[in-house]
């Protein structure tokens, strides 16, 4: 096993179901973010090693894939295992396993932006390295391209859905775009699958129009913009359980 890897277990708390009893995609992004920044934190690039150099981690893509919905109280071990630095982005690959085993894999795509400027810092910029490894994964994230879109609903980001950022939490991001899914008249219909793409801020006070379709691959999507800028995107991949 690589040397550069944390594993650590969740519990699917009751309030990251939804109305069926499944875990909510939301959660499974919190797991992910949570075990993402407590690594960087113990290899010394976290929050408060980037403030010195007035800079802050944003998660700009992520990708999930599991074989089975998670349960309520259900416990599952996430491991995190980052690749090499290329750039100004760095990916990390996950690995989720019940008690029987493997049950997905995860990747994410991360980078360095300034505080005050909001430009992108490269890494090596600002003194942070680690040893080249190989996690086994190699798939990269790329641009969705939503078509035929329609307009759901409109949502106005809240107090209660910024973080320490002063932005739209990825998490919070998450259960906004899950609103337009469908999934409350479907018993059987679950997300196993998702790519979200984080293109833009959005601050405290941002409205946002929150749309449905389809990409150029026929897949369903969902989009949040302010006016004509798409600000979060969401490729969503469904089962039957």
């Amino acid at each position: 096993m690589p040397e550069c890897q944390l594993s650590r277990e969740y519990v699917v708390d009751i309030g990251q179901t939804d109305c069926r009893g499944l875990a909510r995609p939301s959660a499974i992004v919190d797991f992910m973010q949570d075990i993402a920044t407590r690594h960087a934190e113990i290899m010394g690039i976290g929050g408060e090693a980037l403030k010195r150099h007035h800079g802050f981690w944003v998660l700009s893509r992520l990708k999930y894939q599991l074989e089975r919905p998670l349960q309520p109280y259900e416990t599952v071990r996430l491991t995190t295992l980052p690749r090499k630095l290329r750039g100004a982005s760095w990916y990390r690959d996950f690995v989720f396993e019940d008690a029987g085993g493997v049950i997905g894999h995860a990747v994410t795509v991360w980078a360095i932006v300034d505080l005050e400027s909001r430009h992108l810092l490269l890494p090596k910029k600002v003194g942070i390295s680690f040893p080249s490894q190989d996690t086994g994964f190699t798939e990269q994230l790329r641009a969705i391209v939503p078509e035929d879109m329609q307009p759901c609903f409109a949502r106005t980001v809240r107090y209660s859905d910024t973080d320490v950022n002063r932005h739209l939490n990825n998490v919070k991001a998450v259960d906004i775009l899950s609103d337009a899914f469908g999934l409350e008249p479907d018993e059987n219909r679950w997300v196993s699958g998702l790519q979200v793409n984080y293109l833009a801020e959005n601050r405290c006070g941002t409205e946002l129009t929150i749309s449905q379709g389809h990409t150029k691959n026929g897949t369903f999507c969902v989009c949040a913009c302010e006016g004509e800028q798409e600000k979060v995107q969401a490729e969503v991949t469904f089962s039957e359980r």
